[in-house]
């Protein structure tokens, strides 16, 4: 019997603006080639997340959509948490990744409540990041894109996933005698949240072979993640190679809003 894959992603049409959609179909793309059925689920408010659920995926959006769907995620709050601690699955990126975290304070002092999935406190700030951006991490380099105006500070610092090697980054992290050195992704278990954009995972196989790594792991199922995919990290590569001879030729910019 075929093995299948559900992949769910939240409020696809206003938590969606940065290509992310892109994330969904990256993964299928690579369940597919390793010979896996995938069931896609686009979820709006008031629509059940499916019960066999094996990823979740949330993208960016700005404030005004943020608020929009705040009550009908804060009512699943148990659920994803629940679904996080079991070993889920989970990228969030941008305004989403924000709902999930333990709160955002905007610029005129309004407190929106995360769901708490990553514990970090979100500022919404004035001076935006706007850049290529490429982070060190356990799943190899990042690459990507960088546009938004906010400052993370998480709490167990230990869940931050990656240091900037270029770029500017989500948070300040402890390095002795680097008082500059920043930080982007957080992890928590198999949740990632990142404010790196483009969308991320066609860009960086090695972080889509991380989240797939953990659903294997979780269902018991062997996925040969190798299989057919020489196209798909081929035109990875050459994204990757492209945005790396910019960022070594190419100052990043930050806009005062």
């Amino acid at each position: 019997m075929t093995t299948t894959v559900r992949i769910a992603q939240l409020y696809p049409d206003t938590l969606g603006v940065t290509g992310d959609r892109g994330n969904v179909r990256a993964l299928q793309r690579r369940l597919e080639r390793a010979g896996v059925t995938v069931g896609f689920h686009p979820v709006a408010v008031g629509d059940e997340l499916p019960a066999d659920l094996d990823i979740l995926i949330i993208g960016n959006g700005p404030l005004s959509a943020m608020r929009g769907v705040h009550a009908d995620l804060a009512a699943r709050g148990d659920g994803i948490r629940s679904f996080v601690a079991d070993g889920g699955a989970l990228l969030a990126v941008g305004g989403g990744a924000e709902l999930l975290s333990s709160g955002v304070t905007t610029l005129d002092g309004e407190r929106l409540d995360g769901l708490g999935v990553f514990d970090a406190q979100v500022e919404r700030t004035r001076r935006r990041k706007v850049g290529y951006i490429v982070v060190e991490t356990a799943a190899g380099r990042v690459i990507g894109f960088e546009d938004y105006a906010s400052e993370w500070t998480l709490a167990n610092p230990e869940h931050g996933f990656g240091r900037v090697a270029f770029g500017q980054g989500s948070f300040a992290v402890p390095a002795a005698g680097q008082a500059s050195a920043r930080g982007e992704l957080v992890r928590v278990q198999n949740a990632f949240a990142s404010n790196v954009q483009g969308p991320l995972l066609p860009l960086n196989p090695e972080l889509s072979r991380e989240l797939l790594t953990a659903v294997a792991n979780r269902r018991g199922i062997e996925l040969d993640l190798g299989r057919d995919v020489e196209s798909l990290d081929a035109y990875a590569a050459g994204a990757r190679a492209a945005i790396e001879s910019l960022v070594h030729g190419k100052g990043f910019n930050t806009i005062q809003l």
